[in-house]
């Protein structure tokens, strides 16, 4: 074999490597975060505002995992008529696991959430509105079992 038909080889070797390359990255999915995207982002100054008024709590809203399930701690101080909200749980890796539930608590300020999760990561955005005043919270949670 001389040194033309080695290179010829080379070349073909490398343009099917190429090729097998573009192939393999046109059949990934590819998905925004959300597919408003750049709505949301022109509301970002409101999310910030609504973050540092959670931040600002004296008692912060808390979360613990149960198994497959969230309970929701919220301080008695934003119970009012006027509170209203939603949780998001956004999952990264397949928007079809995406989920959202409305707050509503009890009198003691607590919702257990338990629309079926599975196993992996989300991430919960929670977003309410108690005495005219919005509020953001945001955290990742790993559902492990």
């Amino acid at each position: 074999m001389n040194w033309g038909t080695k290179i010829t080889i080379l070349y073909l070797s490398f343009v099917a490597l190429i090729l097998g390359l573009a192939f393999i990255c046109f059949g990934e999915s590819v998905e925004l975060e959300t597919a408003d995207y750049y709505a949301k982002e022109l509301k970002f100054q409101d999310q910030l505002d609504a973050t540092e008024n959670a931040n600002n709590l004296d008692t912060p809203v808390r979360h613990i995992i149960r198994d497959r399930s969230v309970q929701l701690i919220f301080p008695l101080e934003l119970l009012s008529k006027n509170f209203s909200g939603s949780v998001y749980f956004m999952r990264p890796s397949n928007s079809s696991q995406d989920k959202t539930v409305p707050l509503s608590l009890g009198i003691e300020g607590m919702q257990m959430i338990d629309p079926g999760f599975t196993k992996g990561v989300y991430k919960m955005q929670i977003n309410f509105t108690s005495n005219g005043k919005n509020y953001y919270k945001e955290d990742i949670i790993n559902f492990q079992k």
